[in-house]
């Protein structure tokens, strides 16, 4: 069984250190991007059958998990939604090398009654009656790529980007949920917080699941942007560094594509 504990000490008070069971199995201990929360256990889940080595993973923004890392929290291998954090690790040798192995796109999940199309998607969104949820920059990629959409939105309608900064409502990135809790996404629109909420696709597959009746639009090409994720190991981690070799597998590889990355 597994067991989850708020993680305070670390300043990421609501992310969560899964432990594998038995207590006497070897374990690594991996950070990862919150996005990733879904793919990694069950990574670590197969990998658990494969090798006989547990996980234990904490799950937050990725640049949180990055300053913990560089304060001097030992982990064994960092999985980020951005690969410039793992590249900035490795750059301080605080990890062995950064590996781009996943990708996402962003997806806009809306309310029926929007009847939003990738024709009307900018149009509608800037409407001021629309209440449009996103994730906070600076703490977490996915803000950060939600920011760059409103700026190439911004290049095919001048003054969107102005807009769109103005009228964002920031509901997740800046924490983890704490254990137990459903994801912000949501309980975003189980409370009649937003109409339209921009998220990694990755995400909008599992909110989807859980709100059958919401709609879910890829942007654009012309307008998306393309997340790349970076892992790296501890450079004396020789675990960490077998359990990137696994994610990089195609064993590895097929989970994350059954989990929307490409």
């Amino acid at each position: 069984m597994k067991k989850e504990i708020a993680i305070a000490a670390l300043g990421l008070a609501d992310a969560s250190l899964v432990f594998a069971e038995p207590a006497d199995m070897p374990q690594i201990t991996v950070l990862a991007a919150g996005s990733l929360r879904e793919a990694m256990t069950e990574l670590g889940e197969a990998y658990r059958t494969e090798s006989g080595v547990g996980m234990s993973a904490l799950y937050g923004p990725s640049s949180k998990l990055r300053e913990t890392i560089e304060q001097g929290r030992q982990v064994d291998v960092f999985a980020s939604a951005d690969v410039k954090h793992t590249d900035t690790l490795a750059a301080k040798l605080l990890l062995s090398r950064s590996v781009t192995f996943a990708y996402n796109d962003l997806c806009v999940v809306s309310s029926p009654r929007l009847g939003l199309t990738e024709a009307n998607l900018v149009a509608t969104l800037l409407k001021p009656a629309v209440r449009l949820a996103t994730s906070t920059p600076v703490s977490d990629p996915m803000g950060d790529y939600t920011w760059q959409f409103f700026r190439n939105a911004d290049k095919e309608q001048p003054g969107a980007f102005a807009r769109f900064d103005a009228k964002a409502l920031k509901l997740s990135g800046a924490s983890a949920p704490a254990p137990g809790q459903k994801p912000p996404y949501v309980t975003t629109f189980e409370d009649d917080k937003a109409d339209a909420y921009v998220m990694y696709c990755t995400n909008a597959a599992s909110t989807l699941r859980a709100l059958p009746a919401l709609n879910v639009l890829r942007i654009p090409d012309a307008l998306n942007v393309r997340s790349a994720y970076g892992i790296g190991a501890a450079p004396s981690s020789a675990a960490g560094e077998r359990f990137v070799a696994f994610v990089l597998s195609p064993a590895g590889k097929e989970i994350l594509r059954r989990h929307g990355f490409n």
